[in-house]
């Protein structure tokens, strides 16, 4: 593959136009910046579509390791400029590096058939920071959960935000953006799932005294928790116990500690 190939100022213009959400969605593409994520998208099963390198990157060891896995999936390598580069950054200093994904689309008739006995999902009511969102993910992959999902008020699941907070995580979970949520709970329901939402007080305290096969955890709006509407479908409430005088917990900490004690007290039934 002829890596030395400039990238042409029709296809920066292109690749430039995924910077914005609403491109991201009429074409169905997004772009992952920096080593990492590269690296995380090539060892996955989505489609890697362009890479764009700087010169100086190209003088990195990673480079070659990057290449033959883009020569071995016949992915189009380019040049590509600093100043070019740093148009397409989400971040303060460009890392060198940007690909452009295929993005995949989960539907919920295929979750439901896919997911395993013992299931644990994920859902986000109006969770809208990026940085959050994005650390969720991971926290979710790290604790082994089988799907989140979005509604419709969440942030865009491929922010490049959401993407590099995530660590890689959105290529190794299956994630339903623009749910409508108290819908998609009452069908888990009916499916057998027990719908536990996370409140700030007067829910039954962690750790829980019994542990669902499937459950699915919900975590709210970082300024108003989860709603209502979602309270009043769901089977239990619980709450962290608090033990200083800190007002509230952020989002993406309470989905940790929240997803390490149910998880941890599977092996204690």
């Amino acid at each position: 593959m002829n890596t030395r190939h400039r990238i042409s100022q029709t296809q920066l213009k292109y690749v430039q136009k995924l910077t914005q959400k609403k491109y991201r969605e009429t074409e169905k593409k997004f772009l992952i910046e920096g080593t990492r994520l590269v690296e995380e998208a090539l060892s996955s099963d989505w489609q890697v579509l362009t890479l764009l390198m700087s010169a100086s990157f190209q003088k990195n060891r990673e480079c070659e390791t990057i290449i033959r896995q883009a020569e071995s999936k016949k992915i189009p390598v380019l040049n590509i400029s600093d100043p070019e580069l740093k148009k397409l950054s989400d971040t303060v200093t460009a890392q060198g590096i940007v690909g452009v994904v295929a993005a995949k689309e989960c539907l919920p008739s295929h979750l439901w058939t896919s997911l395993p006995q013992r299931a644990v999902i994920v859902a986000l009511d109006d969770v809208a920071d990026p940085g959050n969102v994005g650390s969720i993910l991971r926290t979710c992959d790290w604790f082994g959960v089988d799907a989140v999902l979005l509604n419709k008020n969440a942030v865009e699941t491929f922010n490049p935000k959401v993407v590099r907070a995530s660590m890689g995580a959105v290529f190794h979970l299956p994630i339903l953006p623009d749910v409508d949520l108290p819908q998609i709970l009452r069908e888990a329901k009916n499916k057998g799932f027990h719908i536990i939402a996370t409140t700030l007080e007067g829910g039954q305290p962690l750790p829980m005294k019994s542990h669902p096969q499937k459950y699915i955890v919900v975590f709210g709006n970082e300024a108003h928790g989860v709603s209502k509407e979602i309270v009043d479908v769901a089977d239990t409430t619980i709450t962290i116990p608090k033990f200083g005088r800190a007002e509230s917990l952020n989002v993406a900490i309470t989905c940790g500690v929240t997803l390490g004690m149910m998880r941890l007290s599977v092996g204690k039934e």
